[in-house]
C-alpha cells in the first residue's frame, strides 16, 4: 500500500504540490482577514483535498494523454508509465477517484462550487492537449491553475472581489513563467515531435523573456494586492524576498547565448518553492500580528 501511494505521488509529482496551494491558502486568509468567514479549520481541511484531488486529477490526465510523447523524450523516458511502473487502467482508476475527492470537498463547501467543478474540470484536463495544438499552452496551465484562488472565493464567500482576480492573474502568469522556462529542456524533443510550446515556436532567448515578463506581473500583481488590500510592512517585505528569489531564478538560468539548461530542474523545484512558500509565510505573519494589535 504504502509502495503503491508512493508510485502515485512520484507520477504527480506530489511536491509540486505546494507551487501553487499556497496561493489558494493566501484566499483563505484575504477571506478571513476580510471579515467574510469565521476561521473553520473543516474548510480549510475541504478546500486543501479539493485542490490535491483536482490536481492530481490533471497530473493523472497529463501522464495518461502524454504517455505516448514521454516514451519519446529521453527526459521523460522513465517516468511510470512509460517505464512500466504504473499501467494506464491504473493511472485511469487513479484520476477518477481524485475527480470524486473534488467533487466530495466541493459539495461540501458550497454547492456553487460543485457546480462550477465542471467547466474547471475541462479547463483543466484539457490543459495535457492542448501542447499539440497552441504554443500559448503555457498560459493556458497558468490560466487552469490560476482559478484555484477563484474557486475558494466562491466557495467561501461566493463573491469573485477585484483582489481575488487579482490573485488569479498574478498565479496564472507565474505559473506560466516558469512553465516556459520549465520547456527549454525539451525544444528539441517538441519540435521533432511537432509538439508546441513557446521556447519551439519563438526560440530560446524570447522564451526566457516572456518568461521573465509573465513574473514581472506576477510581482506587480503581489505588491498591488497588497496595496489594494492595505497590508502592513510584513507583507511587503514578503513581496521584496518573492521578486529577489524569481529575479535569482532567472539569473541561475540565464540569458541569450548563456542559457544553462542543467540548471532548470534544481531553479524549478527550489525557487519556485521558495516564493510560495515565502509569500504565504509573509502573508500570514502581516495578517497574525495585524489583528494581535487592531
Amino acid at each position: 500500500m504504502i509502495q503503491a501511494s508512493l508510485k502515485f505521488g512520484r507520477m504527480i509529482k506530489f511536491s509540486h504540490t505546494i507551487f501553487a496551494l499556497p496561493f489558494a491558502l493566501i484566499a483563505v486568509l484575504l477571506i478571513w482577514r476580510a471579515g467574510e468567514i469565521s476561521l473553520d479549520i473543516y474548510k480549510v481541511v475541504y478546500i486543501i483535498l479539493a485542490f490535491t484531488g483536482m490536481r492530481s486529477f490533471a497530473m493523472g490526465v497529463n501522464r495518461l494523454a502524454d504517455a505516448e510523447f514521454d516514451a519519446k523524450n529521453p527526459r521523460t523516458a522513465k517516468r511510470e508509465i512509460p517505464s512500466g511502473t504504473l499501467k494506464k487502467k491504473q493511472v485511469f482508476i487513479f484520476s477518477f477517484f481524485s475527480l470524486v475527492a473534488l467533487w466530495i470537498c466541493a459539495w461540501l463547501l458550497h454547492p456553487i462550487a460543485f457546480y462550477l467543478s465542471f467547466p474547471a474540470v475541462i479547463i483543466v484536463g484539457g490543459y495535457s492537449y492542448s501542447k499539440r495544438f497552441t504554443w500559448l499552452c503555457h498560459f493556458w496551465l497558468g490560466f487552469a491553475i490560476g482559478m484555484a484562488p477563484l474557486g475558494v472565493y466562491i466557495a467561501l464567500s461566493q463573491k469573485l472581489p477585484i483582489e481575488s482576480w487579482v490573485l488569479f492573474i498574478t498565479l496564472s502568469m507565474y505559473i506560466a513563467g516558469f512553465d516556459i522556462l520549465y520547456s527549454l529542456q525539451d525544444i528539441k524533443v517538441d519540435k521533432e515531435l511537432k509538439l508546441h510550446s513557446v521556447p519551439s515556436k519563438l526560440g530560446e532567448t524570447k522564451a526566457v523573456i516572456i518568461s521573465a515578463l509573465s513574473h514581472l506581473i506576477t510581482i506587480a500583481g503581489i505588491f498591488y494586492l497588497g496595496y489594494l488590500m492595505s497590508m502592513g510592512n510584513l507583507y511587503f517585505l514578503g513581496a521584496i524576498v518573492v521578486t529577489i528569489l524569481i529575479a535569482a531564478e532567472h539569473i541561475i538560468v540565464g540569458w541569450g547565448k548563456k542559457i544553462k539548461k542543467e540548471k532548470i530542474p534544481m531553479a524549478f523545484f527550489n525557487f519556485n518553492s521558495a516564493v510560495s512558500i515565502s509569500f504565504f509565510a509573509f502573508t500570514l505573519a502581516d495578517i497574525l500580528i495585524s489583528d494581535i494589535y487592531r
